[in-house]
């Protein structure tokens, strides 16, 4: 069995749209603050993640 192989053919468009879900589900209180903010240093090459916003963060500024 091969290992898997990172889909070239995605636009940044298409990463910005699956981390806005997966920013939701943090925003939801499904998904904690460590994993999203690990989540997006991971495509932080990818795409802009200042235009996403943290859970914690987001109160803290509250």
């Amino acid at each position: 069995m091969g290992a898997i192989k990172e889909k070239t053919d995605q636009t940044p468009d298409h990463y910005f749209a699956a981390l806005k879900l997966i920013e939701q589900l943090n925003k939801d209180g499904l998904l904690p603050d460590f994993i999203l903010r690990s989540i997006l240093r991971d495509y932080a090459n990818m795409v802009d993640i200042s235009r996403f916003a943290i859970q914690s963060e987001r109160l803290e500024t509250a």
